[in-house]
């Protein structure tokens, strides 16, 4: 997925295609009853996603761990993103998905980022309270922006941290930063960026390539460290180190199932199923799911399949 075409579909600045809506085009829609364990009576619960990978693997976990639970589901995974996935939820054309913390402040409430995970969690969840929507227990996953850098860079100058590398700015080391130009101008992007740790970033240093092409450069050599995602598959297959970021430049970005009040008071246990599920997702772990399906081309249902038998979620 490319790196700030995700962004966009996570933040929702995408056409509302809601005739979607209207006649029906959602994938994989179908009832299914509940699996190994006593079936739960209660309505059944419409589980969606959003269309990239990570969002298809949340949501495809989701149906199949509550499905074995014993919930009624019905699956309409990859509905769409921001603009069509949340009026759809409004409007009880489906029950749950999964959705970033960072996404509904900036989207959603319109509010400015936040960089301290349980205060963006919280404040989002009191807000969507007041629209009949919860927010149930998020994920350690975060799935935010990053500087990342290739393992031979990292070594040479002994870098573990952003501030490493800006300590490194500061001294007069020159190193190529791979960037886009829609960052380099975003008030959130490299300003913020630089006015969290203090330094300048020098001009000359900067590469601005096209959206997508931040891994291909540094497997050229053309950059020593790149603007990323943190749960890109490259940053496994490229063998990158990702910087620790120290200062906390960067916006929370913690994924949790979204879901609408009522199904949660007709399901008294489902917040506490879902606790089991959201638990087990941390950053290294989604990256590696997101590397099966996009890099060794696995169904997203097999690699949902096998991850959730590992932990012992299904059977």
């Amino acid at each position: 997925m490319k790196l700030f075409k995700k962004r966009l579909a996570q933040i929702g600045v995408v056409s509302a295609l809601i005739l979607t809506l209207a006649l029906g085009g959602v994938a994989g829609c179908g009832t299914q009853s509940g699996g190994g364990e006593t079936a739960k009576k209660g309505p059944t619960i419409k589980i969606s996603s959003k269309t990239f990978t990570e969002a298809q693997l949340l949501g495809t976990m989701t149906l199949q761990y509550l499905q074995s639970k014993g919930y009624p589901v019905e699956n309409k995974m990859g509905l769409g993103e921001l603009a069509v996935i949340r009026p759809a939820l409004e409007s009880k054309q489906i029950d749950l998905y999964w959705e970033y913390t960072g996404t509904g402040i900036l989207a959603l409430m319109k509010a400015n980022p936040i960089f301290d995970e349980k205060e963006a969690y919280q404040t989002i969840k009191d807000w969507d309270a007041k629209n009949g929507i919860a927010w149930l227990d998020y994920a350690p996953l975060n799935d935010t922006y990053s500087i990342v850098t290739p393992k031979e860079v990292a070594d040479k100058y002994n870098l573990k941290t952003t501030s490493d590398y800006v300590n490194l700015v500061k001294s007069g080391t020159h190193l190529k930063f791979v960037s886009f130009v829609e960052w380099d101008e975003r008030a959130d992007g490299l300003p913020a960026f630089e006015k969290t740790y203090d330094f300048k970033m020098p001009k000359e240093d900067i590469v601005d390539v096209a959206m997508g092409l931040n891994y291909d450069t540094l497997k050229n050599k053309k950059g020593d460290l790149a603007l990323a995602f943190t749960t890109e598959p490259r940053i496994i297959t490229d063998n990158l180190v990702v910087l620790q970021d120290d200062k906390k430049a960067f916006p929370v970005y913690n994924a949790a199932p979204v879901v609408r009040q009522e199904i949660v008071d007709a399901y008294p246990d489902l917040a506490k199923d879902l606790k089991a599920l959201s638990s087990v997702l941390d950053t290294p772990t989604i990256t590696d799911l997101n590397k099966q399906v996009d890099v060794d081309k696995k169904s997203i249902e097999e690699v949902s399949t096998a991850f959730l038998k590992s932990k012992g979620l299904i059977k």
